[in-house]
């Protein structure tokens, strides 16, 4: 097994993007908030997809499809900076801002 070469330029260091953490931050917070309305009774879901797997796989599925739902585009973004980093920064900032004006929206009304 190679070792791992030095990285003395931090832009050259493997890390995930500090927009995708905030994302997953956001995401996580959203899901634990929605699964705590659910199992209290005080909401339900308005997503039609999420609905249909809430009642055919239980909150076990529930949870798994909406990791997923946020997993897979910020893998897809990640390995996609690769060659576009500037433009996944900004779709990615673009995204938290819409993500937190909805989650804001759905909240207040």
């Amino acid at each position: 097994m190679k070792p791992l070469p030095e990285v003395n330029n931090r832009k050259e260091a493997r890390y995930v993007l500090p927009e995708s953490t905030a994302l997953v931050v956001i995401g996580g917070l959203d899901l634990c908030y929605t699964v705590y309305l659910l199992a209290t009774g005080t909401a339900h879901e308005g997503n039609p997809l999420f609905d249909w797997l809430l009642e055919e796989y239980g909150p076990l599925g529930f949870v798994v499809g909406k990791a997923l739902m946020l997993a897979i585009p910020l893998s897809i973004a990640e390995l996609a900076r690769k060659k576009h980093e500037s433009f996944v920064r900004s779709a990615l900032r673009v995204c938290i801002l819409l993500y937190l004006v909805i989650y804001l929206f759905s909240i207040l009304r």
